[in-house]
């Protein structure tokens, strides 16, 4: 009897835990900024790059990011290629395998739609995956800090 009563105020209780686990996730990650030093596209061979970023503040995305890729369609009117500051949709914080993070969210300008993957790891390394809507997809690799 004592150890079903144990069984199940154990499985009520982790659940709860795994929330709480997870509001601390997106709280310390709420504003983070990856600096890129590495671009990996579909097409080319990867290649170091230098003064390249992406930023994430609350429900904003500030992206300075290189391109590479073929686009399938023009995006007309736009000129600054990766380089906007954007509200996100779809934002998502969930633990991972091996302690990383992983942030999913959307958002779109004038001219595309962007989903983005940033896998974030406890060393303090990050993993940017880009998927526009009328291009090739792209990743990055960089080092992360947290923003106040």
């Amino acid at each position: 009897m004592k150890r079903t009563i144990s069984a199940l105020l154990l499985a009520i209780s982790i659940p709860s835990m795994a929330t709480a686990q997870q509001d601390t996730l997106k709280a310390d990650l709420e504003n983070i900024c990856i600096d890129v030093n590495y671009m990996m596209p579909q097409r080319y061979s990867s290649r170091a790059v230098t003064d390249f970023s992406l930023c994430l503040k609350g429900d904003t995305v500030i992206s300075h990011l290189p391109y590479m890729g073929q686009a399938y369609r023009p995006t007309y009117g736009n000129t600054d290629g990766l380089n906007f500051k954007i509200p996100v949709t779809d934002k998502s914080v969930k633990p991972g395998k091996k302690g990383k993070t992983i942030i999913r969210f959307t958002c779109n300008n004038s001219t595309a739609t962007y989903e983005f993957k940033i896998e974030v790891y406890p060393e303090g390394g990050a993993y940017i995956y880009l998927s526009p809507s009328y291009a090739d997809r792209i990743g990055y690799k960089g080092v992360y800090s947290r923003e106040e």
